[in-house]
């Protein structure tokens, strides 16, 4: 596809290819397009549902970044902000772009920019909101902001700018993914009121502490992964310890049924894995004789743990997960000994014995999850050929050839089935060089 450059981004709909090179970023439009420079170096970027905008952000340099805003077609990206801190949040139709600045006297300003108007050198930022000093947070709920500070919350409908300040509330508060319900925890009760009428959700507020086990513990923090549910983080000393023990952590999931403790002695909090939400969990330290600290986990929005790096000493490849979190695939093996690639859906496990020289990066599911995709070099007459292969659980396939070997970036596409990837290349007069390849799936 091209040369010289790093991959950045495809859309979904296959359009446009994003790369990187030292002096910018580019984009070229698919399939026959030359790549044209568009913005400065940036390190991330997120095309909008549709695919006519772009929203690109540099690495940051003392806290502050670049954000930029493009449209396909066009030979510029239009500058929204050279101070942006922090994440930078849109909607999935990319209606705005918003993010937070902050001035040298410790004044927090919340920006958002409506990108129907964001045009290169022509890019309006709304305030609507400034606080002083603090350590503000910007979260999103659908199409709904929410500046946080301690336990002071304040929501922004992005459509018509208005503020709505809800004060500081007497405890931990989250705000529901969808941005349809919010709540906090008061003591030992967790509230849950529905945003659009103001209502509470539950017919009665939840009791999340039972003092027979968690005598004065108190809640650390709050979150939601789904519209439904409320985890409570929590920390203190469980009933019956001795003297001394060390405070614990612990887990606890609200609904409308009523609160149960989902973990005890680790410390979740809101994530996102694959670009679901999930949660990441560490447990406290062991303090018993003998016995080792599991390592960090990562959980689906039920609480079910789908990752820890504690339990793949001999994973070699991966893990890698389908877009719906609900397959894994890896190459795994023994130091000296047999590698296999293993593709677990649910309680079935499948294995696909390899021989040298084994498959390294990538490995990649195709979007309808009946395929993966894995390199792994080709013995030719004693000289190692590096080739792409698929494999759906009962017959291997190879792709073929590559020219050079994988780089860093590689991402697979639908309609039709195409994976885009870096390469470390040899150039015509012996230099190493880069490319981005397109193979066909």
């Amino acid at each position: 596809m091209t040369r010289d450059a790093r991959l950045l981004q495809v859309d979904e709909a296959q359009r446009v290819l994003l790369s990187v090179r030292e002096d910018g970023t580019y984009a070229q439009m698919l399939p026959l397009g030359l790549p044209a420079r568009i913005a400065d170096v940036t390190v991330g970027a997120d095309f909008s549902a549709d695919g006519r905008t772009v929203v690109l952000w540099s690495a940051p340099v003392d806290d502050e970044r670049t954000v930029w805003l493009w449209r396909p077609g066009t030979t510029e990206a239009a500058v929204v902000s050279q101070k942006a801190r922090g994440a930078v949040l849109h909607d999935a139709s990319q209606s705005y772009v918003a993010f937070l600045e902050r001035d040298g006297a410790g004044t927090t300003f919340v920006r958002v920019a409506g990108t129907a108007s964001c045009m290169p050198g022509d890019c309006v930022l709304q305030t609507p909101l400034q606080v002083q000093g603090g350590t503000p947070v910007l979260e999103r709920g659908g199409r709904l902001l929410s500046l946080v500070d301690g336990t002071h919350r304040w929501f922004i409908d992005t459509s018509a700018g208005a503020v709505t300040d809800l004060g500081v509330l007497p405890g931990p508060s989250f705000l529901s993914p969808g941005g349809t319900r919010y709540g906090w925890v008061e003591g030992d009760l967790v509230r849950l009121v529905d945003i659009a009428t103001g209502a509470q959700v539950w017919d009665w507020d939840q009791v999340w502490r039972k003092d027979s086990t968690a005598p004065g513990w108190t809640a650390t923090h709050a979150f939601m992964l789904n519209e439904e549910r409320v985890y409570v983080g929590s920390k203190g000393i469980p009933a019956g310890a001795p003297q001394g023990w060390p405070e614990e952590h612990a887990l606890t999931a609200c609904g409308v049924a009523g609160c149960l403790q989902s973990d005890s002695r680790a410390r979740c909090v809101a994530t996102t894995f694959g670009g679901q939400p999930a949660m990441w969990c560490v447990s406290d330290p062991c303090i018993a004789i003998r016995c080792e600290t599991p390592g960090p986990d990562y959980r689906d929005s039920e609480g079910h743990s789908f990752f820890s790096r504690s339990q793949e000493k001999d994973t070699l490849v991966g893990p890698v997960f389908s877009p719906d979190l609900t397959e894994v695939a890896r190459v795994k093996g023994t130091k000296g000994g047999l590698h296999w690639l293993e593709w677990t859906r649910g309680s079935v496990v499948s294995k696909l014995n390899l021989d040298a020289p084994y498959p390294t990066a990538p490995l990649l599911f195709l979007p309808d999850q009946k395929r993966v995709v894995f390199h792994q070099p080709v013995l030719r007459d004693g000289v190692a050929e590096s080739h792409l292969w698929t494999w759906d659980q009962s017959k291997r396939v190879d792709l073929g050839l590559l020219d050079g070997t994988p780089g860093p970036g590689s991402l697979v596409r639908a309609n039709p089935a195409t994976l885009y990837l870096d390469t470390d290349v040899v150039n015509a007069d012996g230099t190493p060089g880069t490319a981005i390849v397109r193979v066909d799936l």
